[in-house]
């Protein structure tokens, strides 16, 4: 599924780490916040939550974009620039190998440097303790100044992991203002447990802690030298920062799905709207018309589905809502000038995306071939194209698009893969140092291979060490390029041309885990060993410094358990590393960071020095390894090469790119200013590396030819309006190419579009999209027209009625062009929301007795009707065991028996398709009861016994012989048997006071007073006529033999057989709709139309479908679902003369 990998954006440069709850942000090139995956390890086992969003976002690029947040992901959001926050957000090590001859430092528990005799020492040691911390089980850092400032801020967190809400009991805040020699804790307010933080781009002084328990939050516009705590109206689970203006936040409630703005800092607080899902943006500069725009999901309607909404501030009153049409929730992704949502086919079965680009309407994207699709993953958005991997169940490809985003070529096929419940994981790297350079690692027969492209995935390779080698056994490299929260396997940096370190192993063997590196983007390969020839084997924490200066990695502990005290580094690109010992105890190492753009020479690394000790914090300061700084001399210009090209082209994608970077085996520093690292960027004259076989067309030979799925008689949307529109001849340029195009090269001709009449095609295969055939009464609902298989219409149609009342409806729709006509009709079932509920029951009973229990639901404006309206009753009466499932019936009665005194809570839940409403009442049963039975004079037959008479004539039964027999009320209880005739059960039960009447003493005494014709009933009140007066003709002790000492079973009898009856038809109509969807074909596309009336058999006028409309969405019919409640709900079934059939 289109899903984050990180939702929110690395932008941010908040780092995180935790020991039992280790935390970490991957890079996200598509969101302005960053979500941090918490990572719980729990007896060995490693357990990571996840946002379980549809829209996923590839992890390992950075930039501008979006929001989103989940109950179970602990999220820093901080707003550093994009390269900032993809080198500092993650902990990373890099490893070195040399004889330690240095001598190093002991920590110390007053965080002074100590000296470890050995020998010269290079890398300065300070640790320091944060005490108090041994119950924290995550720490959240975060480096202010990037170069300006030398302060450094902890968060360490307690969370409560025993109840899996991972609510925050304790929290402690430090700050360092010697860039991590020493911390001090910093006093918030009392009780204050601070669960996160953010930070703003614009003033990075200014920090934003949230007490999510307490409603509060607290601000600094000084780096925590003065703060103001502050209340806001929701509980502040996520808070968004302006992507360029410091005063102005979102602030998301997840309980109450609000979402407010402030423009004065926190201080006061607007709601911009409401049924927000959590999955948000700010508008994007330059492409939205307004920076201030936010865009987000909102609730649809059905628990997995959501609607896209956009506005502007201050109050949100410009809404647009229902562009796309219902959308599987959590998919949405804003990204410079392309937005996308996933949808999923009317059965289900299949999910496809939708694009809007540069904000125009959204359209299907299509990918060649008939292969289903899945899920899809953004990988790369850049040069005004999409990199994006599709999961088509089993086999995941890789796919770039043209400049619109809507259509796909092939570029790499069976990625490695992992599928997890609700997303999919890729083996895939970007370099991050180098436009354009991927590595994948792919599925093949024989094993798993790694691949590099240098030209943005048009051509792929398979990764040797050198160029030279061709011995497979002892060149082939399959490195880990997999993507984790939990470590860094490959590292890349913006800042450090060309060098790339990685994990992995050499041959077609899997033994040992070694690091390597390379220089020159992936080209070549270096095994990483120390000066005595020992390899780096093993886990490593990957960073650089300097600006890629120096190379270090630690031996990870947060996977292993283990403690380590070495630190291994290289000055010069990992043709020689070095070691040092940091700890003479050791440390299980959980992470190690540098600050955001490594321009430094410090890192800092965070663990523990045993189970349930406090966190431990070590600066490694290595600038007496590097003691001079570069000089203009120091630096080579370095030209990558596409060494896929069997030319070695310096010319890749149209243009030569000259890096400038410090020369090879130059012992000096780079320093904190930033290196001017591209310093020639040429365009060159066009060849074929520059094209692409284009849309429909695949690449045989040496040339581009049709597909065979692709349909001949396509015309693209532009033609719906007639006229010419430019035919591909099965070539593109490629959008990302800067190359110049000849003209007069006969050679390019093929290259370029031909101008040709537009052609027809008459509509076919129609669908009517609603986001549910079961639909309430009263409520606006949207309708889509859909095309199966097609582009698209480009003036198609989307149209919103209101049903008033509730029965079933037969939409219809026509669509006609010159061609021809296609019908298209849904049906539709609408029913009342139900609003309130009488509940018809005793208050108290006898054990072995049945009990009658009767609902009566109601609707806003009427009774409803439960024979015919698909409406079911869940019932629970409290007697049962521990786990014992609830009573299903269709029935609004149900009797049931009580085999023990006591006194139960009794409940009932009414649901249909679209509402459910709950009533509960107690009851009480007693083991030594009298029941009398009550016969009527026959006046009684004059009124019509319904279920609120029955109510109402049993009330009158208990106060006027309460009344005439000089009782309490609580000692009677009267249930009507039988209304033809009217007969009704006396129950006369016991009192704890000694002083009152016995139940045997009433009993007789309500006999003799029958017998004596004394004892009647008026239904209503004082003021009667003779007549009106209903007499008891006769009370006789029940006899109990053959009572029921059983639970009632209809329900079972009506469940059964019903559940059984939806398998079989589930199951036939699963078969037809499958064998149906197979006869379908993905590319019949539908050109040109005029909208024609839809007709409703409603109480309304015929709908007007001459809409704009350049759509098409779909939804699939999760009728009858309630996810909320703790009941199985049945779909079909009931009185109900439906004969809708659906599929």
């Amino acid at each position: 599924m289109l899903l984050p990998r990180c939702i929110f954006c690395v932008i941010f440069s908040i780092i995180l780490i935790a020991v039992d709850c280790a935390i970490f942000s991957p890079n996200n090139k598509y969101s302005s916040r960053q979500t941090l995956h918490s990572v719980s390890i729990n007896n060995g086992v490693i357990e990571i939550a996840r946002s379980s969003g549809r829209l996923r976002r590839n992890s390992e690029t950075a930039g501008n974009g979006a929001t989103t947040a989940s109950t179970t992901t602990s999220a820093v959001h901080s707003s550093k620039t994009a390269h900032s926050s993809a080198t500092g957000t993650t902990p990373k090590t890099v490893q070195s190998s040399a004889a330690a001859k240095s001598t190093t430092t002991a920590p110390s528990k007053l965080g002074k440097s100590t000296v470890i005799p050995g020998g010269n020492v290079e890398i300065e040691v300070h640790p320091f303790v944060l005490n108090g911390t041994q119950k924290a089980n995550q720490a959240f850092i975060h480096w202010i100044g990037k170069g300006t400032s030398e302060r450094i801020v902890i968060l360490t967190c307690t969370q409560n992991t025993s109840d899996g809400s991972r609510s925050v009991v304790e929290s402690q805040l430090w700050r360092s203002d010697n860039y991590g020699t020493s911390f001090k804790e910093i006093y918030l307010g009392p009780g204050a447990k601070i669960s996160y933080f953010y930070t703003f781009a614009q003033n990075e002084k200014k920090l934003l802690f949230t007490d999510v328990s307490a409603k509060k939050i607290y601000i600094t516009q000084d780096e925590l030298d003065t703060h103001e705590a502050l209340s806001v109206p929701v509980e502040p689970d996520v808070v968004l920062p302006h992507p360029t203006d410091e005063n102005k936040t979102l602030l998301y409630s997840l309980n109450q799905r609000q979402l407010y703005v402030s423009t004065d800092f926190a201080k006061t607080w607007t709601i911009l709207s409401e049924n927000v899902l959590p999955n948000f943006y700010w508008g994007v500069q330059g492409v939205d018309s307004d920076v201030d725009t936010v865009h987000m999901e909102v609730e649809a309607g059905m628990p997995t589905q959501a609607s896209y909404k956009v506005c502007s501030l201050p109050d949100c009153k410009n809404a647009i809502v229902d562009q796309v049409g219902p959308f599987m929730a959590d998919s949405l992704a804003v990204h410079k000038e392309y937005i996308f949502v996933q949808k999923s086919t009317y059965l289900g079965t299949d999910s496809y995306m939708m694009v809007s680009y540069n904000r125009k309407p959204f359209k299907r994207a299509f990918f060649p071939g008939d292969l289903k699709t899945d899920d899809f993953m953004l990988l790369n958005l850049d040069d005004g194209q999409v990199f994006v991997a599709v999961n088509h169940g089993d086999m995941v490809n890789l796919y770039l698009s043209e400049v619109t985003g809507q259509y796909y070529v092939l570029s790499f096929t069976n990625v490695y893969h992992i599928l997890r419940l609700g997303y999919f994981e890729i083996d895939f790297h970007e370099v991050q140092s180098m436009n354009w350079t991927f590595l994948a690692n792919k599925r093949e027969t024989n094993g798993v291979k790694t691949y590099i492209s240098f030209d943005k995935g048009g051509n792929w390779k398979p990764l040797t060490l050198n160029k030279s080698c061709t011995v497979e056994e002892k060149c082939s490299l399959l490195l880990e390029v997999k993507q984790s929260a939990l470590t860094t396997s490959m590292m890349s940096q913006e800042s450090a041309p060309g060098i790339i370190v990685a994990h992995g192993i050499v041959g077609i063997n899997f033994r040992d885990t070694n690091l390597f590196t390379s220089s020159d983007g992936g080209a070549t390969w270096l095994k990483a060993v120390t000066s005595d020839g020992t390899p780096l084997v093993g886990r490593y924490r990957l960073n650089f410094l300097d600006q890629g200066g120096i190379l270090t990695a630690v031996p990870d502990g947060l996977l292993t358990g283990y403690s380590n005290k070495t630190v291994f580094y290289s000055y010069d690109e990992g043709k020689q590393w070095q070691k040092q010992d940091f700890d003479s105890a050791g440390l299980i190492v959980k992470g190690v960071l540098t600050e955001p753009g490594s321009r430094t020479m410090v890192a800092s690394v965070f663990g523990h020095e045993g189970v349930y000790k406090p966190w431990t914090v070590i600066k490694l300061n290595f600038s007496k390894t590097l003691p001079v700084r570069c000089g203009q001399n120091d630096y080579e210009n370095w030209y990558p090469r596409d060494y896929n090209n069997q030319n070695n082209n310096t010319c890749i994608l149209g243009q030569v790119v000259v890096y400038t970077r410090r020369s090879p085996g130059v012992k000096c520093y780079n320093g904190e200013a930033a290196i001017t690292r591209i310093v020639q960027n040429t365009t060159c004259e066009c060849t074929s590396e520059d094209y692409e076989c284009d849309f429909g067309y695949e690449e045989k030979g040496d040339g581009c030819q049709k597909a065979a799925w692709f349909d001949e008689a396509y015309t693209p949307p532009e033609c719906d309006s007639g006229g010419t529109y430019n035919k591909s001849q099965g070539y593109r340029k490629i959008p990302a190419d800067l190359c110049v195009e000849s003209k007069s090269d006969q050679k390019q001709k093929k290259y370029i579009k031909v101008e040709t009449p537009c052609h027809s095609a008459a509509p076919s295969k129609l669908s009517i999209i609603v986001q549910s055939s079961k639909l309430p009464a009263g409520k606006e609902v949207t309708f889509h027209l859909e095309q199966a298989g097609s582009l698209g219409f480009q003036n198609a149609s989307i149209k919103k009625h209101t049903f008033k009342f509730a029965k079933h409806y037969t939409v219809n729709v026509t669509v006609e062009n010159k061609k021809g006509k296609a019908v298209a009709s849904a049906e539709i079932h609408v029913q009342d929301p139900l609003v309130s509920m009488f509940m018809l029951a005793p208050l108290a009973g006898k054990i072995g007795v049945p009990v009658t229990f009767n609902v009566i639901p109601t609707s806003a404006s009427r009774v409803i009707d439960t024979s015919s309206d698909h409406l079911h009753f869940v019932w629970n009466f409290g007697d049962g065991s521990d786990g014992q499932l609830p009573v299903l019936t269709w029935n609004s009665s149900v009797t049931h028996v009580f085999n023990k005194a006591g006194t139960y809570r009794m409940s009932v839940e009414a649901v249909n398709s679209v509402s459910s409403i709950y009533k509960e009442q107690f009851i009480h049963i007693f083991d030594d009861a009298e029941i009398l039975l009550l016969t009527f004079s026959s006046n009684v037959d004059r009124y019509s016994i319904s279920a609120v008479l029955a109510e109402l004539f049993t009330l009158r039964i208990k106060q006027q012989l309460a009344e005439d027999l000089g009782v309490s009320t609580e000692r009677l209880e009267a249930v009507i048997v039988s209304t033809t005739p009217t007969t009704a059960h006396l129950f006369i039960f016991p009192s704890t006071d000694p002083k009152e009447a016995t139940v045997a003493a009433i009993r007789d005494k309500v006999i003799s007073q029958v017998q004596k014709g004394v004892l009647g009933v008026n239904l209503f009140g004082k003021n009667y006529e003779a007549g009106e007066i209903i007499s008891i003709v006769s009370a006789k002790k029940l006899s109990e033999t053959g009572q029921s000492s059983g639970p009632n079973m209809k329900a079972v009898y009506i469940a059964a057989p019903v559940l059984v009856l939806v398998v079989i038809v589930s199951f036939v109509s699963f078969l037809y709709c499958r064998k149906k969807l197979q006869n379908l074909h993905q590319y019949n596309i539908l050109h040109t139309h005029d909208d024609s009336d839809a007709l409703l058999d409603d109480d309304e006028a015929p709908l007007d479908l001459n809409v704009d409309f350049a759509t098409r969405a779909s939804s699939r019919d999760d009728s009858m679902l309630d996810v909320g409640g703790s009941h199985l709900v049945l779909v079909t079934g009931g009185g109900s003369s439906d004969n809708a059939e659906n599929c």
